[in-house]
C-alpha cells in the first residue's frame, strides 16, 4: 500500500511549514486577528483550496481519457465557517467547464470525476484518523 506522508514543523508562533515528503513545502499562518502573521493560507483553508483543485485535475484527468477536449475549466469551492466553531460546516463546489463536447458529456465526466476524487471523497466520506502523541522531555 502506497503511503502518502506529509510533516509540519512550527517555525515562529502560529507559522508553520509542512512538505509533502518529496520537494514540495507550503508556508501556514493564521490571519494577523487570530494571532498569526498572515504569511500563508491556514490549513482549513489548504483543504478548501485540495477540494477545488483535486475537481479540477481529477475532471480534466477523465476528460483526457474520455477524449473530451476541454478548453476551460474552473473550480470555486465556498466553504461556510461559522464565527467561533472550529471547523465548516458546509461546502459548495462549483465547476464551470467548456469544451468542444455536449453538454450531456460534459456532465458525464463530472460524475466520473464525483465518483474518483479523493479529496471529494474525504469531505464526503470522512477517514478515520488515528492520532498519537509523543511527549520529548526537554534538556
Amino acid at each position: 500500500m502506497a503511503k502518502i506522508v506529509a510533516r509540519s514543523k512550527i517555525i515562529e508562533n502560529v507559522r508553520s511549514i509542512g512538505d509533502n515528503s518529496r520537494t514540495h513545502t507550503i508556508v501556514c499562518d493564521l490571519p494577523v486577528s487570530k494571532g498569526g502573521t498572515d504569511m500563508g493560507p491556514t490549513a482549513l483553508e489548504i483543504a478548501v483550496i485540495a477540494l477545488a483543485d483535486c475537481a479540477v485535475t481529477i475532471y480534466a484527468d477523465v476528460a483526457k481519457r474520455s477524449n473530451v477536449e476541454i478548453t476551460n475549466l474552473e473550480a470555486v469551492a465556498e466553504a461556510e465557517k461559522p464565527e467561533g466553531s472550529p471547523t465548516i460546516t458546509g461546502v459548495k463546489l462549483k465547476i464551470k467547464v467548456s469544451g468542444k463536447a455536449s453538454e450531456r458529456l460534459l456532465r458525464a465526466v463530472w460524475r466520473r470525476t464525483e465518483e474518483n476524487c479523493p479529496v471529494l471523497r474525504i469531505f464526503r466520506e470522512p477517514i478515520p484518523i488515528e492520532a498519537e502523541l509523543e511527549v520529548i522531555p526537554t534538556k
